[in-house]
């Protein structure tokens, strides 16, 4: 009875993924080249279509697979509840053993998801099957990756806090009986899910787009003290500081399209900036990559200026008058000419 109600939910809402355009970076920039979610999805049921991400439902097997692999959590799978998810202390997959929380797999933990598990729990627990002989078997390997990270981030925040991975077989068949806690928490999941079917599509409105850090990070970050941080520096993946060259014109366009708001400029008495956040940062490289001169970067990230929370200044621009168009520009105090002009000179 148990298998049979498990599988109406999935009837009554036939769809398995939902992506939200209002933190899907294809969907903010239609020049975005994020593919994360189709990449993960070790079955082919997402691909790029007409701009947007597309699911086939058919194919689709709900995994996670995908909304791990999301930088800014756009993607919510159906039967997963991320909220008991980031206060779990115990995890396994569906076809291992052990107590806690199931997931169809765990690769659907980012190390951002294990951040803040941690936050919670001295220790957390994570348990899966074989996964070399597992359909999903890159998600094993996310999974591994993702503990690594979140070990390497907790050394360099000087957190004493353990992730253990453990192989635990035997859980049997995703398509087991569930048990009354499983179906109070499906319940309760997808009939949350399925009611926001109904529910009109948020609008993205691009001359206003909206910045939202994922809650992934929020829960964690605000419990990190500076004071408590040692020197060093975070491992790579989602966590990384910007730089800005000489070349920025003060467009702007990295900080319109930040998802989370880490990018912001603004200015007054003549003067344009542009500061960062590296706390709200997902590394997810839209700023680079719709950059039209170039001018933004990244390099290594303290752990200090993480845990800080501050904004930082990247580059501080003033009004200038060109000397040779007469247009106003953003520039440097050195500089006399606006880049159109620059250029033209250098390219004649």
């Amino acid at each position: 009875m148990l298998f049979n109600l498990e599988n109406l939910l999935k009837v009554v809402d036939p769809d398995p993924v939902r992506l939200d355009p209002q933190a899907c970076l294809v969907a903010r920039h239609r020049n975005s080249h994020c593919r994360r979610c189709i990449e993960a999805c070790p079955r082919s049921a997402l691909r790029l279509e007409e701009g947007s991400v597309r699911v086939d439902a058919a194919a689709c097997d709900r995994c996670g697979l995908c909304s791990g692999a999301c930088p800014t959590a756009a993607v919510a799978v159906h039967g997963i509840d991320e909220a008991a998810v980031l206060a779990a202390g115990s995890v396994h997959c569906e076809k291992a053993t052990g107590g806690g929380l199931r997931l169809p797999c765990l690769g659907y933990l980012s190390a951002d998801h294990l951040l803040a598990m941690a936050s919670r729990h001295p220790e957390v627990l994570l348990a899966c099957d074989d996964c070399d002989a597992c359909p999903r078997q890159s998600g094993g390997e996310r999974a591994r990756e993702a503990v690594a990270l979140a070990r390497a981030a907790l050394s360099a925040l000087g957190l004493h806090r353990t992730i253990r991975l453990t192989q635990q077989s035997g859980g049997g068949a995703s398509g087991q009986s569930l048990s009354r806690r499983d179906l109070l928490g499906l319940w309760r999941t997808e009939s949350a899910q399925v009611a926001r079917q109904f529910l009109p599509e948020p609008e993205l409105n691009h001359a206003r787009l909206p910045a939202r850090l994922p809650e992934r990070r929020r829960r964690w970050i605000r419990q990190v003290g500076a004071d408590r941080v040692p020197g060093g520096t975070m491992p790579g993946g989602p966590w990384a500081a910007r730089r800005v060259t000489d070349a920025c014109t003060g467009c702007g366009i990295c900080a319109r399209f930040c998802p989370t708001g880490a990018l912001a400029d603004g200015g007054a008495d003549g003067t344009w900036e542009l500061t960062h956040q590296p706390a709200a940062c997902v590394a997810c490289g839209t700023c680079a990559e719709l950059c039209p001169v170039r001018a933004v970067g990244e390099e290594p990230l303290s752990a200090q200026a993480l845990a800080g929370g501050d904004r930082q200044v990247l580059i501080t621009l003033a009004a200038r008058a060109c000397r040779t168009c007469r247009r106003t520009f953003k520039g440097r105090p050195e500089d006399d000419q606006c880049p159109n002009c620059r250029n033209s000179v250098w390219f004649a």
